[in-house]
């Protein structure tokens, strides 16, 4: 055990982080993150406004007027976000891949420690340690970074696509033991995002795509059960009642206040919207529940109108549509899917939260990236972003070296 944290100690000394690696650094993604992540501050600031008789005259009188106690936290978060990324940037990727093994073990004790011991809260759920009246860490989130780098070294160790049942069976296993954890947290719409990222893998990894189908039915169909049998289903509980409600909301006026209020929002904000701290507005009367966190895209149409909501969509567009075009350009199959695992994850939250908003989709607690408040996914997202921008700094400048090295190659044989 010592010479292994002698060892340990010793790679980290000899790849220590080289401030040459940010000649290689990505600005334009981390610009995208950044101005996401400062509009996400505005629309949370317009979220838990306070009702106003007129409009304030400027910047300062709202300033003023208004609380500025989830704003400020916000920013706070993305400082820490920023940090944790600045941490995971520092290690070299491969460092990840080497203790993928025993991150995924980390990441299995730490989900089991809080299924046992977190405190329960809305809806019996056990995903948080909680301090305070207000404030909690949740696992779950971080751990969507674990089983990233976990699979992304169990994918990439393969000799061959994955063409038989009996290839895709001890990977399936691999990732269902976290999810089976999640699931009876309860947690369905994070066990969701484990789904999501192993199945776009699973894709790319050149699968045959009937196989991923079958695989993905059997997966559904396992954790439905589960998840009917750890909430005690019946007509009384209140996730069996959100999929009745998404199918009709108005048979469940009490219960769907979320959603048709978040759907009245985004409706009254019209082409350009109300804009900040209006007169009436939802944000303001507090007709919707949790507006700050998972229904924040009803107050960005509410507040910005169409025009804000379709910025929101194509920002996040363009940020997917980057680290697409990054996964292709990095020739480490490693490093490759680690960017496709954290833009798997980026998808399925803007998917899943923009759509259960819309009423496209059922609603379950999924954040929106950058924007909903909320500690424990500003740090994750960030520490996404930092594993990208590893991968990537590292990447670029070793084909860098490589290219100077077969050009003093060519030269010394010419000469």
């Amino acid at each position: 055990m010592l010479s292994r944290i002698k060892a340990f100690f010793k790679y980290i000394k000899d790849n220590r982080f080289d401030r040459s690696l940010m000649r290689y650094f990505d600005w334009p993604l981390l610009i995208i993150v950044l101005t996401i992540s400062l509009f996400g501050v505005v629309c949370i600031f317009s979220a838990t406004s306070s009702q106003v008789v007129e409009r304030p005259a400027n910047v300062i009188e709202m300033l003023e007027t208004q609380s500025i106690l989830y704003p400020r936290l916000q920013l706070f978060w993305i400082g820490a976000g920023l940090v944790a990324m600045s941490f995971i940037i520092f290690f070299p990727y491969q460092l990840y891949e080497h203790y993928a093994n025993t991150i995924y073990a980390a990441q299995i004790v730490l989900l089991t420690l809080t299924l046992l011991l977190a405190r329960a809260g809305r809806g019996g759920m056990t995903a948080f340690f909680n301090w305070g009246s207000d404030r909690g860490f949740q696992p779950s989130e971080v751990c969507k970074i674990a089983i990233i780098i976990a699979l992304s070294k169990a994918f990439c160790v393969r000799m061959k696509p994955i063409m038989t049942i009996h290839d895709i069976i001890p990977l399936t296993i691999y990732v269902g033991i976290p999810i089976v954890l999640v699931v009876a947290q309860p947690d369905f719409g994070t066990a969701l995002v484990y789904v999501a990222v192993f199945s776009v893998m699973v894709f790319v990894s050149g699968t045959n795509s009937k196989l991923i189908w079958g695989v993905l039915g059997v997966m559904v169909l396992l954790m439905i059960p589960l998840w009917y049998f750890m909430n005690n289903s019946g007509s009384d509980n209140f996730r069996f009642t959100r999929i009745l409600m998404w199918l009709n909301p108005e048979a469940y006026p009490d219960e769907a206040r979320q959603i048709i209020n978040g759907q009245i929002a985004i409706g009254s904000g019209g082409i350009w919207g109300k804009g900040i701290v209006s007169p009436g507005s939802f944000a303001s009367l507090g007709y919707i529940s949790d507006d700050h966190t998972d229904f924040i895209f009803a107050i960005v149409c509410e507040s910005f109108g169409l025009v804000g909501g379709t910025a929101l969509v194509l920002a996040y567009a363009l940020l997917i549509a980057r680290l697409i075009v990054l996964a292709v350009r990095t020739n480490d199959p490693y490093g490759s899917y680690l960017i496709v695992g954290v833009m798997a994850m980026f998808l399925f939250h803007v998917v899943e939260n923009i759509g259960m908003v819309i009423g496209l989709l059922p609603v379950t607690g999924i954040p929106l990236p950058f924007v909903s408040y909320g500690g424990s996914n500003m740090l994750t997202s960030m520490m996404g972003i930092g594993l990208v921008l590893n991968v990537v700094m590292r990447s670029r400048q070793h084909e860098q070296r490589q290219h100077t090295g077969t050009e003093r190659v060519l030269s010394l044989k010419r000469d």
